[in-house]
């Protein structure tokens, strides 16, 4: 697989670059596009199709999410870890209080849980 800076010049006069696409769906990204971009190996990419084409974007990590927002981003973890912490005890209840329910049933039946 190839990759190659064309001769071509879109209207914002970025160079453009041709890619071939591998067998099994693979593209090689050029290492000056990969240093522009922050690109490395093992990062996720976000492939968007749109009217012009594909929109290649990489995915940040959680890490440099949260550096952007210093102590804002570890109390939103927090809150979503408590949020997640009673959503779980909610479903325990639940769950308890249909196994009750359904063991009631049973005495008066049959039915074996």
């Amino acid at each position: 697989m190839q990759c190659k800076l064309s001769s071509a010049w879109n209207a914002s006069s970025s160079p453009t670059y041709i890619a071939t696409v591998s067998g099994r769906g693979i593209v090689h990204l050029p290492a000056e596009l990969r240093r522009r971009f922050h690109i490395s190996p093992g990062d996720k990419v976000e492939l968007r199709p749109g009217k012009e084409g594909i929109l290649l974007e990489r995915i940040g990590t959680l890490e440099e999410g949260f550096g952007r927002y210093p102590g804002l981003g570890r109390r939103w973890a927090i809150e979503l870890l408590q949020e997640k912490k009673a959503e779980l005890a909610r479903e325990e209840r639940n769950l308890a209080k249909e196994e009750a329910r359904i063991r009631r049933l049973a005495r008066g039946s049959k039915i074996r849980v």
